[in-house]
C-alpha cells in the first residue's frame, strides 16, 4: 500500500509539474513599439503568463514603467534606440505603462 500511494503521489507531482511546463510553453508575446513618443497600440488584452515586448524605434531613449492594478509601480529601465524589453505579466489586472521620461506616453495592458 505505502508503494501504492507514493507512486500516486509521484504521478500528481508529475503531472502538476508538466502542466506548469505546458502553460509555459503555451505562453505568448505581444509586441508594443515606442514610436512618435507613443505607445502603439496604446491598449492591448493579453493572458496571465503572457509578455509584452516593448521596441524602442524612436531616435531617443524611453523607459517602461508598470504601474500594477494595486498602485505600485516598477520601473523596467531605460531603452536606447533599437533595444527592446520584455515584461512579463503573470496576473490579471489592467497595468498602466508609462514613459518617465515622456509623460504623455501611455498605455494600458488588459490581463485576463
Amino acid at each position: 500500500m505505502r508503494l501504492r500511494s507514493k507512486l500516486l503521489a509521484g504521478a500528481i507531482g508529475l503531472t502538476i509539474g508538466l502542466s506548469g511546463w505546458v502553460a509555459a510553453a503555451n505562453a505568448a508575446e505581444a509586441v508594443i513599439d515606442q514610436l512618435n513618443l507613443k505607445f502603439v497600440p496604446n491598449t492591448i488584452t493579453i493572458n496571465a503568463g503572457d509578455s509584452v515586448r516593448f521596441e524602442n524605434h524612436d531616435p531617443f531613449t524611453h523607459d517602461v514603467t508598470v504601474v500594477s492594478p494595486d498602485g505600485s509601480s516598477s520601473d523596467k529601465g531605460l531603452q536606447q534606440h533599437g533595444k527592446d524589453n520584455v515584461v512579463a505579466f503573470p496576473k490579471s489586472g489592467t497595468f498602466s505603462i508609462t514613459c518617465k521620461m515622456h509623460p504623455n506616453m501611455k498605455a494600458t495592458v488588459i490581463v485576463k
